[in-house]
């Protein structure tokens, strides 16, 4: 059964049986989530805000290579692992806002994931963590779809505070070089100097803070765009370049928030 978490300014939907992912987020009646209408992206990834945990993005042919061992992870279509394991089942609730789930094998340490939403004056705070009592490397993020246009106004415009970017090989995961950032649109994972915004002009506009540097940006579909942070690239695992200097960072978290124009 859906969670609604609700204020003068704010109405976010939570549907836990679907890896407790953001559903719909209301800011000042504005939806400014969305569902992807390409039938090319797979269902289960394609519409609201979801958790990626223990890992964000792709992982190359879903192995992970780790302390001299190899774990076979689940693939999606393209060949690689995606998006972890908790976006694709139920979590279960521990409080208002707050949901965990044990994930363990094909997760080389078992772990639980617990991700939490708590309203903001003018927006959402959401936070994800993983904790396996381990320094197994991990990644997590957060997936949102956001609209291009929202029920009225001009088509979203997004302003990114670009340092570098990761460079993607000919099948499109990182090569392990960080790169001046090409034109779009893209598929891309960048780090980012200071906080992306996206502006409907004459709308809203919405700040997305973050604990994280890196963002992956994806604007290639014609109706949405999506702005998702992570604690590290995708397919980090293999590359030393896109890792850590210390431990891991096992826990992200993200602020949604709004601005009538």
């Amino acid at each position: 059964m859906p969670v609604v978490l609700e204020s003068d300014r704010v109405r976010a939907v939570i549907d836990p049986a679907r890896g407790a992912r953001l559903t719909s987020l209301l800011l000042d009646g504005h939806e400014v989530l969305a569902r992807a209408s390409d039938p090319a992206i797979d269902p289960a990834i394609g519409d609201g805000c979801f958790p990626m945990v223990p890992w964000a993005g792709r992982i190359r042919d879903g192995v992970l290579h780790l302390g001299g061992h190899d774990y076979q992870l689940p693939t999606v279509d393209d060949g690689n692992a995606l998006h972890g394991l908790g976006h694709v089942t139920g979590w279960q609730s521990i409080g208002a806002g707050s949901f965990e789930l044990a994930i363990s094998s094909p997760w080389p340490t078992p772990g639980v994931a617990t991700l939490t939403y708590t309203l903001l004056a003018a927006g959402l705070r959401i936070e994800l963590s993983w904790d396996d009592d381990t320094d197994t490397p991990c990644s997590v993020g957060l997936h949102p779809w956001f609209r291009r246009r929202l029920d009225r106004g001009e088509e979203v415009e997004l302003s990114l505070d670009i340092e570098r970017m990761v460079e993607r090989g000919n099948d499109g995961l990182p090569t392990g070089r960080l790169v001046d950032p090409s034109t779009g649109p893209w598929d891309d994972c960048f780090r980012l100097g200071s906080a992306p915004v996206l502006t409907w002009p004459g709308v809203l506009q919405l700040t997305l803070t973050s604990s994280t540097p890196w963002w992956v940006i994806y604007d290639q579909p014609a109706d949405t765009v999506c702005v998702e942070p992570q604690t590290a690239p995708p397919d980090a695992f293999t590359h030393p370049e896109l890792q850590p200097d210390g431990s891991w960072p096992r826990g992200i978290w993200l602020e949604l928030n709004g601005r009538l124009l």
